[in-house]
């Protein structure tokens, strides 16, 4: 019989799902959802393609080791297979031709990306290659000691003289998909951040799911002695000497020895007391929508012969790509299925009966500024506090899904959870 704390759980994406199971094995969990069901799973359908029936998870939950260690370590422990994924890509250009393209191969746990030959200039496939081995060599050359927290990656591209075709038409659209922001917020994002996301071995380690979607990662994480309550309309959280109290729209109350708020920073605000100190740093944290499609139109796919899962569109003086992945090539269990696919910023009109789902979703975004502010809220994390944070936002590098369980872990270790590492 556990004998631990009474906590509340406000959010069900990774964070607060990942919580959940850390304190789990110690404490009574009471997890609150605002929607029908948990959010890291409110997008997923079924859909049938090609006479296959497919689970698809919107957006895709996608990661590689060597940036996602604590999310991989929380599959490892709570029994969640995971299963290698292919993400090689073509880039097209405002009238839908592929100027680069690569493909993917394993050499033990090790990825291989190599280019493929297309109809364009040689000198310009091969100038770009040059352009990618000589921004890595800077890259790779740099100590991240040295980079300044207010330096920019605009400032490090104009420092190292890297503002290439490489970076314009390939780099910036791949991260851009990654931050999921406009080109501008990345080259505004701190150089260190992106650096060391870019040098830590990502593109050796290729890119990784769990098996069984997250359906498998909410039964894993989901444990039989967790109260889940969905439809929760919590109005305010009130933090007190002892305990913490949790106010519903209704007008009714529930008290709690802690209350775990794991929503965006800009939620979290909303939640808390107007004079709350935690007030001024959650809403200097920018947070930026995004927008997915789910459809079936081929017709969006580049023009030839292309066989790389993912591909990006790139129109004349966009701010951000349209990102595509193909996951009957992606995903080996769709293997077979006609194209679907994900889209990420669509930005050419599909025709009503080909789209699937068409959904809008929120991020928050890292400039130096609300690196700080994201520095202030971890500081302010003690085993004494009533009500406690988790999110992607607190950790001190791209706001992924690691990040997300990387805050939670600090949760568990505050209150001496047993499956903490």
């Amino acid at each position: 019989m556990v004998q631990g704390e009474q906590i509340a759980i406000i959010g069900t994406g990774i964070a607060g799902l990942s919580a959940a199971w850390l304190l789990g094995k110690d404490h009574h969990i009471h997890i609150f959802e605002r929607a029908e069901k948990p959010g890291m799973g409110i997008y997923s359908l079924d859909v049938n393609s090609g006479g296959k029936n497919l689970r698809v998870d919107i957006p895709l939950r996608v990661f590689t080791p060597a940036y996602y260690p604590h999310l991989l370590k929380l599959y490892q422990q709570a029994g969640i297979d995971t299963e290698i994924t292919n993400h090689a890509a073509a880039f097209a250009d405002q009238h839908n031709q592929v100027f680069f393209h690569y493909g993917n191969a394993r050499l033990g746990k090790k990825n291989l990306s190599y280019p493929k030959p297309i109809n364009w200039l040689k000198q310009n496939r091969w100038l770009r290659l040059f352009e990618h081995r000589r921004f890595f060599n800077v890259l790779h050359g740099t100590d991240l000691h040295t980079i300044a927290r207010d330096m920019t990656f605009a400032d490090f591209i104009l420092r190292e003289k890297l503002d290439t075709p490489y970076l314009r038409n390939i780099l910036l659209p791949s991260m851009a998909t990654v931050c999921t922001c406009d080109y501008d917020d990345v080259l505004n994002y701190p150089a260190e951040i992106l650096l060391r996301y870019l040098t830590c071995g990502v593109m050796a380690d290729g890119v990784m799911r769990a098996t069984k979607g997250v359906d498998g990662v909410l039964k894993a994480l989901l444990e039989p002695s967790m109260a889940l309550h969905t439809h929760a309309r919590i109005l305010r959280v009130i933090p007190a000497a002892n305990k913490a109290s949790i106010e519903f729209e209704d007008g009714s109350q529930r008290e709690f020895d802690r209350v775990i708020i794991a929503t965006q920073p800009h939620q979290a605000a909303a939640l808390l007391p107007e004079l709350h100190p935690w007030q001024q740093p959650l809403r200097s944290i920018p947070i930026r929508e995004s927008r997915m499609q789910l459809h079936n139109d081929k017709r969006l796919l580049p023009k030839g012969r292309t066989l790389s899962p993912v591909s990006y569109f790139l129109p004349a003086n966009g701010q951000r790509p349209e990102a595509s992945v193909d996951l009957s090539k992606a995903i080996g269990q769709f293997a077979g299925a006609e194209p679907v696919l994900q889209v990420w910023n669509p930005l050419r009109p599909v025709a009503k009966e080909h789209i699937l789902a068409d959904v809008t979703f929120t991020r928050p975004l890292v400039t130096c500024q609300s690196r700080e502010a994201s520095s202030r809220l971890r500081s302010a994390q003690h085993k004494q506090e009533r009500v406690l944070l988790s999110g992607s936002y607190l950790c001190d590098g791209i706001p992924l899904l690691d990040g997300a369980v990387e805050a939670s872990l600090a949760v568990a270790r505050l209150l001496c959870s047993s499956r903490a590492w």
